[in-house]
């Protein structure tokens, strides 16, 4: 028997096949599992293409729930761009129940936005619960890293070129677009940071690390004990007490996370916690920029 969330995703699948064909003039569509996935897709598809993210900003991606009605965006998409490393499972019920098979792993409408993209934090042996939330691939949190944002527009322009090719030539030139925009922005992060190379701080999960590898920061630890776990106040006793030890005074949390525990280390520690973004406000490229550039500032906020 079909539960009543996999009855609605039916439904909604059934609903859409009765809505008749796209117009051969309309706009690729684009589904991405991230917000992040989705202005990166609009910066390099431009008008040509539509796109939608299942994820909406601020959201926990660990911990989607995709609604119904999402099941009739992926039917009808010509384009999934997924984050791939495990961190967006929950795509594969929609893609199931919209029965899309170009959208499957491997089909002519999949995009792995990871591809090409060096892990870091890859585990060693076998995974166990006691590890808390690890992902067996590494690091899903490839897309705050500005330099890694460029290998994953190239994913989608190929992707892009496969299903809509008669404008690859409007893609390749949005590709190289953004990747200029992507130049000339390091130049004044770079700047911005620079100074702090070598320096620590801590986060409440390991979400800006690529970043701070980017830019040499180094992350100290984590509010979170393990991946996943809720700080507890015998971790959090002992995280002060090791950054006391070491002279390390910065913190930098994600504002999705409940502020209290970094308050209270801000209180142990004489520091003013800082509280960075968690993902773009806009689907468009000049919303991925305005993400990294809030990111390069409350990471330096954090240092100074």
């Amino acid at each position: 028997m079909k539960t009543p969330f996999k009855a609605a995703f039916t439904l909604a699948a059934l609903a859409l096949s009765f809505a008749g064909l796209k117009p051969a003039h309309a706009a690729t569509e684009v589904v991405a599992s991230l917000p992040e996935l989705a202005a990166i897709a609009k910066a390099v598809g431009g008008s040509n293409v539509t796109v939608y993210s299942i994820a909406k900003p601020e959201q926990d991606y660990h911990n989607i729930e995709p609604r119904p009605s999402d099941v009739a965006r992926i039917a009808r998409a010509d384009l999934v761009v997924r984050s791939g490393l495990s961190l967006d499972m929950w795509m594969d019920s929609l893609i199931n129940a919209a029965s899309n098979a170009k959208l499957n792993r491997g089909g002519s409408g999949y995009v792995d936005a990871s591809a090409n993209i060096p892990r870091i934090e890859v585990p060693q042996g076998s995974i166990t619960g006691a590890a808390g939330d690890v992902h067996a691939e590494g690091n899903p949190h490839y897309y705050y890293d500005p330099i890694y944002a460029k290998r994953i527009a190239q994913n989608i322009v190929k992707g892009l070129i496969h299903v809509d090719a008669k404008n690859a030539d409007d893609y390749r030139a949005n590709y190289v677009a953004f990747n200029a925009s992507i130049d000339q922005k390091m130049t004044g992060w770079r700047a911005a940071l620079g100074p702090f190379a070598g320096k620590s701080l801590v986060t409440y999960h390991r979400n800006y690390n690529y970043f701070l590898r980017r830019f040499g920061i180094r992350q100290y630890g984590t509010l979170e004990p393990k991946p996943g776990i809720p700080p507890s106040a015998a971790h959090i006793s002992q995280l002060i007490s090791q950054m006391k030890r070491d002279n390390v005074k910065a913190i930098l949390v994600e504002k999705i996370y409940p502020r209290r525990f970094a308050d209270l280390m801000g209180r142990q520690l004489g520091v003013t916690p800082q509280f960075g973004p968690f993902s773009v406000q806009t689907y468009t490229g000049a919303g991925y920029l305005s993400l990294i550039d809030a990111l390069v500032a409350s990471t330096k906020a954090s240092l100074s």
